[in-house]
């Protein structure tokens, strides 16, 4: 069986970094609305592949994450919250937003007889791991504080955006969306989040009342139940080997 590998962009013989048990993550869905068959895509892909590994005789241990915290509209944690959209347009709260739309996302896989994940993890049940992951990464030094947000600081990878294959300096501010002055590098993300007053869907922790940022998410959970290191990691319209 080969994969295509992100980092060296070749087909390569996949080789699990343990040999009884292939790791693997995907990103699931932000819940805020239903999904369409373009979102649908990135499922079967990952029911393909999943099926393909249990038939060369793998053992599989699958985590995916369900976004049921609030969403911002651009990648770079700015905009509009998509949860708090939702509930406005529905006269919900983002909480039930989160689970009526889950469940349809749900149903809509099974009606696709896409096999689930051995693991299925909703970002609200894991705020307190979220906490202490960000509270590492800043004993590490990797992050910057605004008035209302933690930052992790791209510039302290010398090797950042190498996966995506994209020439960070050459990324414009402000293209989509306003762009946050308080960032120190375009490429910089939030990873935790000051909640205003109206917000909410927000938790006590050390930076107060707050909320993870989405790229955070991710992280936190696959660190729980994969550990640091896991062999392929399937996004919502690509996949992503890291098997050695």
């Amino acid at each position: 069986m080969k994969v295509f590998n992100t980092l060296t962009r070749t087909k390569d013989e996949f080789a699990p970094i343990d040999k009884k048990e292939v790791r693997m993550y995907s990103c699931g869905p932000t819940v805020y609305n239903y999904a369409h068959i373009g979102n649908l895509r990135a499922y079967l892909f990952m029911d393909n592949l999943r099926r393909v590994l249990k038939y060369n005789g793998y053992n599989l241990k699958h985590v995916m994450n369900i976004t049921d915290v609030g969403h911002l509209t651009s990648d770079s944690d700015e905009g509009e919250d998509k949860m708090l959209k939702a509930a406005r347009r529905e006269n919900k709260n983002p909480f039930e937003i989160a689970d009526f739309y889950m469940n349809e996302f749900l149903k809509d896989i099974d009606k696709l007889n896409i096999d689930r994940p051995e693991i299925i993890a909703r970002a609200t049940e894991h705020i307190d791991i979220m906490e202490e992951y960000v509270k590492k990464i800043i004993e590490n030094g990797y992050t910057y504080k605004t008035e209302d947000t933690v930052y992790f600081d791209t510039s302290k990878l010398d090797k950042y955006g190498v996966l995506s294959n994209r020439n960070v300096d050459e990324q414009k501010a402000g293209a989509r969306v306003e762009f946050d002055n308080g960032k120190k590098n375009i490429s910089d993300f939030a990873i935790w989040i000051k909640a205003p007053d109206n917000h909410i869907m927000k938790w006590d922790s050390f930076f107060g009342k707050s909320y993870p940022g989405w790229h955070l998410e991710c992280s936190a959970m696959s660190y729980k139940y994969l550990g640091e290191h896991f062999d392929i990691h399937t996004g919502r319209n690509r996949s992503y080997s890291n098997s050695s």
